[in-house]
């Protein structure tokens, strides 16, 4: 008798459930970061690549990374229609090997104690401090499927971002409150300003908008 009929009724069912991949904002050129203007996305499936190569445009390729989601498709998309399924966000300071010193909600860390947080109560400051390595950054983490390939399996998006750490609270709160994921849109919105020497700057941030 197969085997797949002694286990059928406790055999785990990969898909639309699974963790396929990433959706990133950014990437590592010659060394440095670099703010991207259109969505990457990574996967250590070649097929899930395809498709999404196929929807939203770019070209599968290999790049050098120390995971199993070693494929990468640059899309030609800014903005992605997703379900989103979950979203958390806090603070925290990172130390060796990506763990972290500490983790706080930007009022109470999240010790047994619930220690007050360490972190300048000052935004600019605050800033200031986290860039300096001395206080935390914002950390924000969300499980979406893309609203036209849901069976293709969960997308996880991490970004550092204060303008949207600025925001999400209210999204935060509206899906944790939902028995449902919530339909949105994640776009990668560029920002353009003129400093008072006349110097041009521009950056990219990420932005979520609930749909409905």
């Amino acid at each position: 008798m197969p085997l797949n009929r002694i286990f059928e009724n406790t055999t785990k069912s990969f898909g639309a459930d699974d963790v396929v991949g990433y959706l990133k904002s950014g990437m590592q050129i010659d060394g440095r970061p670099v703010a991207l203007d259109t969505w990457r996305i990574t996967s250590g499936d070649p097929e899930v690549m395809d498709t999404i190569s196929k929807a939203f445009g770019g070209e599968v390729e290999k790049w050098e990374t120390t995971t199993e989601h070693d494929h990468q498709v640059l899309t030609e998309m800014s903005s992605l229609d997703v379900e989103l399924v979950s979203v958390q966000s806090n603070f925290a300071l990172w130390g060796r090997g990506n763990k972290p010193i500490r983790i706080c909600d930007g009022i109470n860390q999240t010790d047994e104690n619930k220690t007050p947080c360490a972190c300048p109560s000052d935004t600019k400051e605050h800033k200031e401090a986290a860039r300096a390595g001395t206080a935390c950054s914002p950390s924000i983490r969300m499980l979406v499927r893309l609203t036209d390939h849901p069976d293709l399996g969960l997308f996880r998006y991490v970004t550092g971002s204060w303008q949207l750490a600025e925001a999400i609270g209210p999204v935060e709160e509206a899906v944790a409150e939902s028995d449902e994921p919530l339909d949105a849109t994640l776009s990668l919105v560029k920002v353009e300003w003129e400093t008072k020497t006349g110097q041009k700057r521009q950056f990219t941030k990420p932005v979520v908008k609930l749909n409905g």
